[in-house]
């Protein structure tokens, strides 16, 4: 069950990461640069943290990866949501 846990952890921080590179992305002087950077450290640590929990076995790795995927869909879903309601100001002269 380890594994579940270890696998919401690093999606959290592989996707968490990617939207805050993205966010970042336009005021950046080298956007090349730090998305290819960001891409190297959020990728070393989630191979890291999959090569330390495959030595629990297969299993956890399985639930490992089901972590990472579960954040991966909610990421999807809390992205696409809509930033607010539009309000129609008309009449309010």
């Amino acid at each position: 069950m380890i594994g579940l846990f270890v696998g919401i952890i690093l999606g959290i921080i592989f996707f968490g990461g990617l939207y805050l590179t993205i966010g970042k992305l336009k005021d950046a002087k080298n956007p090349g640069i730090l998305f290819v950077l960001s891409f190297l450290l959020r990728m070393a640590i989630l191979l890291g943290g999959l090569y330390l929990i495959s030595k629990y076995g297969f299993m956890e790795m399985v639930l490992a990866l089901l972590g990472i995927i579960t954040v991966k869909l909610l990421m999807i879903i809390w992205a696409k949501r809509p930033l607010g309601k539009s309000t129609n100001m008309k009449g309010s002269d």
